[in-house]
């Protein structure tokens, strides 16, 4: 069954700390991220698996990508049978249906309920182990402590107030409760060898033309809200500083391989065996290398 939390519209202004001072503002933005999902997420991220005939079926470029997630989400929750889940920003539910079945119960939350009924009409929906809510995920509707594990896969990213989305994943753990994060990863080494090759291409055939302007780790693009689904980007030393001023201890730290579809060298080597698994044993020694990183953390 799926339930809808509605937001209370006579709220203060929760934004103010990203330069939103005035309610509409907040609110249009708010309303553009909602709309911006509706409209994207109505069967699955296509570019790692199509939704057919009531399943998802991994994609070549998600096969490895997908399966090593699994991999790592099922290593550093370790569920046991008396454990309660929550998935934050489930989504589809990939990822959130196969961990169902390893803990007593499993709350999937998503502020897109088209995406929610996607995940609903699975022939693999485990109705018995998995309740969804539509949320916000900055604000969980659920009490103190009532986790013993949260899963928070490649949602940072897209929310607008990420401060308080991890606030409230500390709220809802249990004191010895632990959370599972994931995210893209963008500044790297090897991103920054690409921004001042096309630097010098630019000042060559463009001279005269102004650098595209570069926010800071972290920063919330506002210009991308409703428009991009990615709209802050994080190295690794950024998203570090943002889990440990939220009250949590890092645990464990893996980096992962590959990431943006709409990238060629991607989508060359993404869905290729030899070098996604290159990539990855990189990344692990060296985790700022990766196209992403997973990290399990605890409550300080």
């Amino acid at each position: 069954m799926t339930q809808t939390i509605v937001s209370n519209p006579s709220e203060k202004p929760r934004l103010a700390r990203y330069g939103i001072k005035e309610m509409d503002e907040e609110r249009r933005l708010r309303a553009s991220l909602k709309a911006f999902y509706e409209r994207t997420l109505k069967a699955g991220q296509g570019a790692y698996f199509k939704l057919r005939h009531g399943q998802l079926i991994p994609t070549a470029m998600g096969r490895f990508w997908l399966a090593e997630h699994i991999k790592l989400f099922t290593g550093f929750l370790q569920l046991r049978p008396t454990d309660h889940l929550l998935d934050v920003g489930c989504g589809e539910g990939f990822y959130t249906m196969t961990l169902a079945r390893q803990a007593q119960s499993t709350i999937g939350v998503d502020m897109s309920s088209n995406i929610l009924g996607v995940l609903q009409s699975l022939k693999a929906f485990p109705a018995k182990k998995l309740t969804l809510v539509n949320s916000d995920v900055e604000r969980l509707p659920f009490a103190d402590g009532s986790f013993d594990k949260v899963l928070c896969s490649h949602v940072l990213e897209h929310v607008l107030d990420d401060r308080a989305v991890l606030s409230e994943i500390h709220r809802v753990l249990t004191d010895e409760g632990q959370a599972v994060l994931a995210i893209p990863l963008k500044y790297t080494p090897q991103h920054h060898a690409i921004q001042v090759a096309t630097d010098v291409a630019r000042a060559v055939l463009k001279p005269g033309k102004k650098k595209s302007r570069r926010l800071p780790p972290g920063t919330l693009n506002l210009r991308l809200v409703g428009k991009q689904a990615h709209i802050r980007h994080h190295s690794l030393q950024s998203f570090r500083a943002l889990i440990e001023s939220e009250g949590f201890k890092v645990e464990k730290t893996v980096g992962v391989w590959f990431h943006d579809p709409r990238n060629w060298f991607v989508r060359q080597t993404q869905k290729r065996a030899l070098t996604y698994k290159l990539g990855t044993r990189l990344s692990k020694i060296w985790p700022q290398t990766g196209a992403g990183l997973v990290m399990l953390v605890s409550k300080v």
